[in-house]
């Protein structure tokens, strides 16, 4: 990823360099157009497609046309559990740019979509001119920060009873330290809540190999190694170790109970009949539908019994100065996807003071996410001399964190 800060940055530019997997979650809403879904073409209509190539692309290729119709069928699935579910409440995590809060509304569920805050500045604009007065009733966007168990909470703070949460593309954006703590905090909301928590990311890569191997006939690896490719070129995170890339489908589940959870199934044939774009192919329909009966939607739960509020966060606060060519940085609380935007736009302000070095106080620094990482990363190769960027006084957890990723706590 490119981190080069270049000009002053303006808040839209910090937000995507804070959070580059944001351009993700945009194909998968171009991928879903492709396949011809007339609320994705809305959607898609009023998105900015910077970057985007031409819709038509998405079936140019076999193992395109096999992201297409893996992203129609998730798609579907996504539907049939907002439908089938006795949650009156869905939280969408992450909710990216497809209209899932239109799907929601016309059943007259509550609808809560949570995902960065670049994704939702421009998702909640959109969803707006196609929501009715009475869907928009049902409706509610919220930037959250999966790691930011406090983030999530607060953005659920009006609700009561049972709630269903749908996960279809989020884990693997998360080194495996973050990954814990995301699961902790859904753990900690299903406990207060009661509910589900629908997890199609156990086999979203095997969901698309045998998409493939269905429509092709090739080799399921080579759909395998394409995945692992394009999840690296949208994150700059190491997924080589990452549980739910490149472990075993047993090991994920076994992680999955580790942290708590009560893991059952089902197969994706149970829910879904038919393929809208094969529809005028029924033996090929019937052949893809057929290969994903080897493909399971995990349904987590947990027992309340033992639930125990989580603890808040100390708040974020940062200050900032100049003195002697020194930018002095402390920082108290949480530095991540909603926190990190906030130091790089006082950042932008004092870069006009001409400083040479960076010094950062990081003894309150109670969590550092990825988020977090990437700030610190575009304020370092700022410098002309990166060995002048200095961390002092970060606790363990926050000093290993910093360590394995490249850092010297002086």
């Amino acid at each position: 990823m490119d981190f080069n800060l270049g000009n002053n940055m303006n808040d839209n530019e910090i937000l995507k360099k804070v959070n580059p997997i944001y351009f993700s979650a945009k194909g998968c809403l171009w991928f879903l157009v492709g396949a011809g879904d007339s609320d994705c073409t809305r959607f898609y209509s009023s998105i900015d497609k910077e970057m985007l190539p031409a819709v038509e692309v998405a079936t140019c290729d076999d193992i395109n046309r096999s992201r297409t119709i893996s992203m129609e069928v998730r798609y579907n699935l996504w539907k049939a559990i907002a439908k089938d579910t006795d949650c009156q409440t869905i939280v969408d995590l992450p909710c990216g740019y497809v209209p899932h809060s239109l799907i929601t509304a016309r059943l007259k569920k509550k609808y809560y979509g949570f995902d960065l805050p670049i994704v939702i500045d421009e998702i909640s604009r959109v969803a707006d001119k196609f929501l009715n007065e009475n869907e928009k009733a049902f409706v509610q966007y919220h930037s959250v920060d999966a790691t930011n168990y406090s983030s999530m909470r607060n953005a659920l703070k009006d609700v009561h009873g049972k709630i269903c949460i749908i996960t279809d593309g989020l884990l693997g954006y998360f080194n495996n330290y973050d990954l814990k703590v995301v699961c902790e905090n859904i753990h900690c909301l299903l406990q207060e809540f009661g509910g589900y928590w629908y997890l199609s990311d156990a086999y979203s890569s095997e969901l698309m190999a045998v998409t493939y191997v269905a429509l092709t006939g090739g080799n399921k690896d080579d759909m395998l190694k394409a995945n692992i490719s394009g999840s690296s070129q949208v994150s700059d995170n190491d997924n080589s170790d990452h549980i739910f890339i490149s472990g075993t489908l047993e090991e994920r589940r076994n992680f999955m109970k580790e942290c708590g959870f009560t893991v059952e199934s089902f197969r994706y044939p149970e829910k879904l009949k038919i393929i809208p774009s094969l529809k005028d192919n029924p033996a090929l329909m019937n052949k893809v539908l057929a290969a994903y009966d080897e493909i399971e939607e995990w349904v987590l739960t947990v027992h309340s019994a033992d639930f125990t509020e989580k603890k808040i966060d100390v708040p974020f606060t940062q200050n900032l100065s100049v003195k002697d060519n020194i930018l002095s940085i402390r920082i108290s609380g949480r530095l991540d996807t909603i926190t990190a935007p906030k130091l790089l736009q006082e950042y932008e302000v004092q870069r006009a003071k001409n400083f040479t070095e960076i010094h950062i106080d990081a003894a309150e620094l109670s969590y550092i996410s990825f988020a977090g990482l990437r700030a610190f990363k575009i304020m370092r190769e700022s410098l002309d001399d990166e060995n002048l960027f200095k961390i002092i006084n970060a606790n363990d957890e926050v000093g290993k964190i910093l360590k394995e990723n490249g850092y010297t706590i002086n």
